[in-house]
């Protein structure tokens, strides 16, 4: 008798497997560091990006007040290998402490074992105080 429950719950989970693969979340920005719209006070020396799912991260750049664009991750330059995980750290070479609006530009992909895939470019803002 218990084997038979083993067998029938086996095949209950085997049955769901496909439809939990294709359930996965198309990809959303659960929390970056610093904070969204934050005002930071001090140099910013590092980025985080957390999703709500595990996502392929094909890129992400640092934008300054000036225009300039400071890749921190870029999939081509990655052998065209993307990063995969939830959450992403990245250390600036060079702490971003002038004054003003900072964009983290993102793109991020999650491919579903059904083949299907969901594509987020977007963005997390913040600001740096003048003194």
């Amino acid at each position: 008798m218990k084997l038979i429950k083993l067998a029938v719950t086996a095949a209950i989970l085997a049955l769901g497997a496909p439809f939990a693969a294709s359930a996965q979340p198309a990809p959303e920005l659960f929390f970056a560091l610093p904070t969204t719209d934050s005002v930071e006070i001090q140099p910013v020396s590092q980025v985080q990006l957390t999703f709500n799912t595990e996502v392929d991260l094909m890129h992400v750049d640092l934008e300054t007040p000036d225009g300039t664009k400071l890749v921190l991750f870029d999939v081509v330059a990655n052998n065209g290998e993307p990063k995969e995980s939830m959450i992403f750290s990245f250390d600036l070479p060079v702490p971003a402490a002038a004054p003003g609006q900072y964009f983290i530009n993102y793109v991020a992909d999650v491919n579903r074992a059904d083949g299907t895939s969901d594509t987020l470019s977007a963005y997390s803002a913040f600001k740096i105080a003048g003194s």
